[in-house]
């Protein structure tokens, strides 16, 4: 009887090279060194200059600044989450391993020859 649970370790391989691509993106995006800090944002920082108002220059600094602390906390919470990941689908390799080699040992109890690997000796001639 199936209870309708399941882990497909396949899905699970891919979820964690997925999340892995994703923060490998992130942190090509940043300065050698500083790939975790969330510091590729600070190059959209515009001057009055080119923003063309104060109102507008601090306004985007403000929310870079956000932007950064939070791309940070995505690093950070995502490498958490691969770790899980990678330790759940070997713990079920490692208990789907055992059981298939508690039930070859069971099978072989069951069915198998009684003597082992061993041939039974012939039967002695009759004197």
């Amino acid at each position: 009887m199936s209870c309708g649970y399941g882990v497909d370790l396949d899905m699970l391989k891919a979820a964690e090279k997925g999340i892995k691509d994703s923060i490998r993106e992130l942190r090509e995006a940043g300065f050698h060194g500083q790939e975790r800090s969330g510091q590729t944002v600070v190059m959209w920082k515009l001057d009055v200059d080119e923003s063309g108002h104060q109102v507008i220059t601090d306004g985007l600094d403000e929310f870079l600044d956000r932007l950064r602390w939070w791309i940070r906390g995505l690093i950070g919470g995502t490498e958490e989450i691969v770790d899980a990941l990678v330790d759940t689908r070997t713990t079920y390799e490692k208990v789907e391993e055992d059981v298939v080699n508690t039930m070859k040992s069971l099978v072989t109890m069951t069915f198998g020859n009684p003597m082992g690997d061993k041939q039974a000796p012939p039967p002695e001639a009759p004197r």
